[in-house]
């Protein structure tokens, strides 16, 4: 019968507490007029009214809270609900009334009757601090657009072994100031960081990140985000592969009822949560009167706990909120994948599944219930990783919570280019990259042809990826200035405008510490490039096959031969009258016609005569055909008379000037040098006479060598294909120091391996063979460095002594000849003679007597 009673009383009691009791709720306006209507988030269970606390003009601080002070008491103000205002909250701790405080007082002030709903950033920034530590990172970088990005950075550095790289982004903060933020991030090494901007900056440093390529591992990218409101922004960057981490109060894309915009999302949670915390208090009240309200209030505030919207809500002595949850969630978005989700998960408007350490949400675009911005054909895949707690003093349980075990799953991370457009820098250097000769009728890359630009079709067609091609402005490689920067290509990859660059760009030390390259696709060497020299032209041209004592020799062999002739059929013609003799004319003019294969009315009669013409003429038959062979090789081969050999000609003469392109590789190697005649070379080209030496580009180089009396060093791959292409020039080696070409990429860049991957690929498939068959055909030019040319020489008196030393041995026989035919000749005669003295001692003496008168 008493607890009858008593409870009869108490719901007296409650029906007239509802009946009288009005709880007067006084608003604190926000910036986006969020909470304005309260109602529309929470339906309250008491009668209640609202009141905006709005001054309007107040000439100091002071006279706005001696306005807001007035208005609380004039109204009865119970409870305040808002954001935190320094005015209010002095305004409130004068009251004694309860202030729910939708966001942190970031001064950390000891408050008696101010709640802070939200969380403050210090313990944000203490749990990733933990993070950081529980994973062992030594460099972070952080980026935030207001001061409280101050708070958290002086909370990073309280660990003084982590380095820490700040960027302060603007408040709008524009392409140019967070890609320059990014490329000095990646140019320091650092791949961990932690985002604390608004919605608009974030989406622009992703953004920017994303075209700089630094969305893939192994960078990670840490998020503040207590109200889960950066959704729609995840939703642009299908490419995220579990390196997005959220550090959150809520659910990933938990579902807020009555939110419009997602900026709203975190206000309505907490204005919800307040509300729900105002339900779970007024009906433990137990004094009717303001102050006695407000006091018990207070008290309620500070000794119970709540689970509301944003997890576990609990308030220390100081009006801080504690042991709290903060959720670590890895996010992974994927995009045009409703038939890959229907298989797995059904055919569904909307469904979390849940297991141990993933939960996943499938949102698709049949779900009409879904806000616009969530209206999407897309799939979120989460990864709970662990919790952050915000423990009570005197627990010695660790705040950082990791789960353990994480089955992430067979996931390969793409590349990082993958269906995106990448900024290729190049260098109009032949045959690599050049303009075609109608490249006005064209547009974009289908101005340009060569080498490069097969080679990084090839690549895309592989990786799938898209490309843009653009020129170097300053038309140079890249070499590092004296304030220390980098102009030419690699200046465009350090300022993040390009993605690589496909050229020929010798890969060294210096320029290894500037960039990263990847395996080489083609090996160059150094070669001096020079105008072939004008051929030696003669009027006498047809005197070359034989060497001048050649000509001389055979001159005199024709007059020995001649004279020697002539005695010989005189004196065979002085003992036979029956053989006619050869004069003295006829004699040269015979020989003469025999050597130019003539004919002549005389000839040779005696037998010495025929021997001699015998061998003259088998002199002039190996003569002729000798000079004849030769001559023809002469007319058919130039004969160049090249003043330089060899590199280290140049060395060991003034006449020729020689040089290379300045800040250059080469330039970079004849400057560092050890080597004695290279060194002697930077001499001459640096000191001596550098403006006549050192060229702004090769195609001045070029220029120069055609002028003539100039030698240039360069690539061999460039110096071959202009001996191709132009007959003037010619290559003279022999090569020296070998470097590979590379595609230079972007210091830390993340596709450099999958590049490289992709260069050996091709030429494991001989396409770059086949690239190099294409822009470096056969040489139709006469080389005239080859030693066919040189060996074209004249006869010397050697190749042909053979020849004189028969004429000679015939001249010898024949003269045997004459002297036998002439002793025997006499002998006969004498034998006659005897024969005639016996014949006359046996006739009369007249008659002898006019015998020997006729005799006489």
């Amino acid at each position: 019968m008493k607890r009858i009673v008593i409870l009869l009383t108490f719901c007296h009691f409650m029906t007239a507490s509802d009946q009288h009791f009005t709880l007067n709720i006084g608003i604190v306006p926000s910036k986006d007029n969020s909470i304005d209507n309260v109602t529309s988030y929470y339906p309250l269970t008491v009668p209640y009214t609202v009141l905006p606390l709005k001054v309007k003009t107040y000439r100091s601080q002071y006279d706005k809270m001696t306005k807001l002070m007035e208005l609380l008491i004039k109204n009865d103000i119970h409870i305040v609900i808002g954001p935190f205002d320094d005015s209010i909250a002095v305004v409130t701790e004068k009251l004694e009334i309860p202030y729910l405080a939708l966001t942190s007082d970031q001064h950390g002030r000891r408050l008696r009757s101010t709640f802070q709903l939200l969380p403050t950033l210090s313990d944000f920034s203490s749990a990733m601090l933990d993070l950081i530590s529980y994973y062992e990172w030594d460099k972070v970088s952080l980026f935030y657009d207001d001061d409280r990005g101050v708070d958290m950075l002086e909370k990073l550095l309280s660990n003084h072994d982590l380095m820490v790289k700040s960027w302060r982004v603007d408040s709008v903060g524009t392409d140019e100031q967070i890609r320059d933020h990014l490329v000095h991030m990646r140019i320091a090494f650092v791949q961990t960081s932690i985002i604390f901007c608004n919605r608009n900056n974030t989406y622009q440093i992703l953004e920017q990140a994303r075209s700089l390529a630094m969305m893939s591992i192994p960078y990670e990218w840490f998020f503040y985000d207590p109200g889960d409101q950066l959704v729609h922004i995840f939703k642009g960057f299908e490419d995220i592969t579990f390196n997005y981490t959220v550090f959150s109060l809520m659910e990933f894309n938990s579902h807020v009822y009555g939110v419009k915009h997602p900026e709203e999302k975190l206000n309505v949670a907490l204005t919800t949560d307040a509300l729900y915390i105002i339900n779970q208090t007024v009906p433990r009240l137990d004094n009717n009167t303001v102050q006695g309200i407000r006091k018990d209030m207070i008290n309620i505030l500070k000794q119970d706990t709540f689970e509301g919207m944003t997890g576990h809500i609990a308030f220390d002595n100081n009006g801080q909120r504690f042991n709290f949850t903060i959720l670590l969630t890895e996010v992974s978005v994927y995009k045009n994948r409703l038939k890959e989700v229907f298989n797995r998960y059904g055919s569904i408007q909307h469904r979390s599944l849940f297991g141990d350490n993933e939960e996943v949400n499938v949102y698709t675009t049949e779900d009409t219930t879904m806000p616009e911005y969530r209206k999407k054909d897309l799939m979120f895949e989460t990864l709970k990783i662990g919790r952050w707690v915000s423990y009570q003093d005197g627990m010695f349980i660790p705040r950082l919570q990791m789960t353990e075990n994480i089955e992430r799953g067979n996931k390969t991370t793409q590349f990082p280019l993958r269906g995106r457009k990448a900024r290729i820098v190049m260098i109009e250097e032949k045959p690599f990259t050049m303009h075609k000769k109608d490249h006005e009728k064209y547009s974009g890359n289908e101005r340009f042809e060569g080498y490069s630009v097969d080679l990084i079709t090839e690549i895309a067609n592989m990786l799938h990826f898209e490309f843009e091609i653009y020129l170097v402005h300053d038309g140079k490689f890249g070499t590092k200035e004296k304030n220390g920067e980098w102009n030419g290509m690699l200046g465009e990859l350090l300022k993040g405008n390009a993605t690589m660059s496909v050229a020929p760009l010798s890969i060294n030390s210096l320029r290894e510490e500037a960039v990263d390259f990847t395996k080489p696709f083609m090996t160059r060497y150094i070669s001096v490039l020079m105008k072939v020299p004008m051929s030696e032209r003669s009027y006498f041209e047809f005197l070359n096959p034989l060497h001048p004592l050649v000509w001389f020799c055979t001159f005199g062999a024709f007059v020995v031969v001649s004279l020697v002739l002539y005695m010989f059929e005189k004196v065979g013609a002085s003992h036979s009258k029956d053989l006619p003799g050869i004069s003295f004319k006829e004699s040269f003019w015979f020989v003469f016609g025999s050597l130019l294969q003539g004919s002549t009315e005389a000839s040779p009669s005696t037998l010495p005569g025929r021997i001699l013409t015998s061998a003259w003429w088998f002199f002039a038959l190996i003569l002729i055909s000798s000079y004849t062979a030769n001559l023809a090789a002469f007319l058919t081969v130039k004969k160049i008379n090249t003043p330089i050999k060899s590199v280290t000609d140049l060395a060991s003469q003034t006449t020729i000037r020689y040089g290379t392109v300045i800040d250059s590789g080469i330039m970079q190697f004849f400057k560092n040098t050890d080597i004695e005649h290279f060194a002697k070379m930077w001499a001459q080209m640096s000191e001596i006479d550098p403006q006549e030496s050192m060229v702004a580009n090769t195609s001045v180089g070029f220029n120069k060598v055609k002028k003539g009396n100039y030698a240039f060093f360069w690539d061999t791959a460039v110096n071959k294909y202009m001996t191709i292409k132009d007959c003037e020039f010619m290559e003279i080696g022999p090569h020296f120091d070998p470097k590979g070409f590379g595609i230079g990429v972007p210091p830390g860049a993340t596709y450099r391996e999958e590049l490289s991957m992709a260069i050996l690929k091709l030429g494991d498939a001989s396409i770059l063979h086949q690239l190099e068959n294409k822009w470096w055909p056969r040489r139709t030019c006469p080389d005239v460095t080859k030693p066919s040319a040189e060996e074209t020489s004249e006869l010397q008196i050697e190749n042909v002594a053979g020849v004189f030393f028969i004429l000679s041995g015939g001249i010898v026989c024949a003269a045997i000849a004459c002297v036998f035919e002439y002793f025997s000749k006499r002998c006969k005669n004498r034998e006659r003679e005897v024969q005639k003295r016996k014949e006359n001692n046996s006739t009369p003496n007249h008659v002898n007597h006019k015998e020997r008168e006729s005799f006489l």
